[in-house]
């Protein structure tokens, strides 16, 4: 295990620190990503990676037109479950068997109970993911955004608070069972891409069972490429 942290790493702590401590209070814009960028010497790239993390964890949120937020929940977010080590192999596979047995569930209550706000956040993060093909940070970012989605769509504020707990444990195995694929095979965005639109499409036509049968497969296949490495 690496005991030397990456910059986007070292720039999540740094704002989760000031989140922490309330240098930054909830609902508190934070700077742009070129003046984070300036203000860290790093680059944008750096600096999306970060706040990516932060947003997985959530305690940040991106409001379209107006920028990035500390989140009215980050308190909670905090005292949450901890950051896994994204080197424990071991403990991603058993986060991935939470995965399966919470969103399988909430696949199909979100088909059920979904109404018209559901449906359109999840047809702008489809449309998103769809548009971010060729940019595997914003597509995974999508692919996070996705899932928590379904989790809201439930009407169930215990499956929305659980799955808001572990956005970390879902980044990280999100991050790594794409890393396997996509070094696996160079059409596997796009195959992500359209089983994401076939879970999307079963909850629009309210199909609670195709919804179920499709994330349980979706996260199946995830399991397994964790699990082989492939």
């Amino acid at each position: 295990m690496s005991l030397i942290k990456k910059s986007y790493e070292v720039i999540a702590e740094q704002i989760e620190k000031l989140i922490e401590d309330g240098t930054l209070e909830p609902g508190t814009r934070l700077p742009t990503i070129d003046r984070l960028a300036e203000q860290y010497h790093v680059g944008k790239s750096t600096v999306r990676e970060a706040l990516s993390q932060l947003k997985a964890r959530g305690l940040i949120e991106s409001r379209q037109g107006e920028g990035t937020f500390v989140k009215k929940s980050a308190a909670a977010a905090l005292k949450a479950i901890p950051p896994i080590i994204a080197s424990n192999h071991e403990e991603l596979v058993k986060l991935m068997q939470v995965r399966q047995i919470v969103e399988s569930g909430c696949a199909e209550l979100a088909a059920m109970n979904r109404d018209e706000e559901d449906m359109q956040r999840l047809s702008t993060i489809i449309n998103n993911m769809e548009a971010a093909l060729t940019d595997e940070e914003l597509s995974r970012l999508y692919d996070i955004e996705f899932h928590i989605a379904i989790a809201y769509a439930t009407k169930n504020p215990y499956l929305q608070n659980m799955m808001e707990s572990i956005a970390e444990a879902l980044n990280l195995t999100i991050r790594d069972s794409r890393n396997l694929w996509l070094y696996e095979s160079e059409g596997t965005t796009s195959r992500l891409y359209h089983e994401h639109r076939e879970i999307f499409e079963a909850i629009q036509n309210q199909n609670s069972k195709e919804a179920r049968n499709l994330i349980e497969q979706h996260l199946t296949r995830v399991r397994e490429v964790l699990e082989t490495g492939r």
